[in-house]
């Protein structure tokens, strides 16, 4: 009885610092978030190829979740330190992406499909562009 319960103790004492090691590391969400964005952006594709609103709102929400991060200042662990404007660019492509992704559901809800797919395009044309230019792709 005493062994099961220092093992039980030992392992949620394991557990718990390992949770805490995860969460101090801000690097870890981000990247974490940019796949969640990723994510995302197909379910929004997928919905626009297969006529599934929902699933395309389902998307936009999924993104529009993600967003806080790009502008919050753990967001300059990931960025390139010798470039001064990453952090100011990286703000303003999460601004762009919020933009775009709010026109996207009134489009979706106004019923015009061809918007809402240009406004895909849009976001993807930002999420390619902060790529490009802060990780010299």
């Amino acid at each position: 009885m005493k062994k099961t319960l220092v093992a039980l103790v030992l392992g949620t004492m394991l557990a718990g610092s390992l949770c805490a090691a995860e969460n101090k590391d801000p690097r870890l969400e981000l990247m974490k978030d940019m796949r969640t964005m990723m994510d995302a952006m197909e379910q929004i594709q997928r919905g626009g190829l297969y006529s599934s609103t929902d699933e395309m709102k389902a998307g936009v929400k999924k993104l529009q979740g993600t967003l806080k991060s790009l502008e919050s200042e753990e967001v300059k662990s990931i960025l390139p330190k010798d470039q001064v404007y990453a952090y100011k660019f990286a703000q303003k492509t999460a601004q762009m992406l919020h933009m775009y992704s709010d026109d996207m559901i009134t489009s979706i809800e106004a019923g015009r499909m061809d918007n809402a797919l240009d406004d895909y395009t849009q976001l993807l044309k930002q999420c390619t562009s902060c790529h490009i230019r802060i990780r010299n792709w």
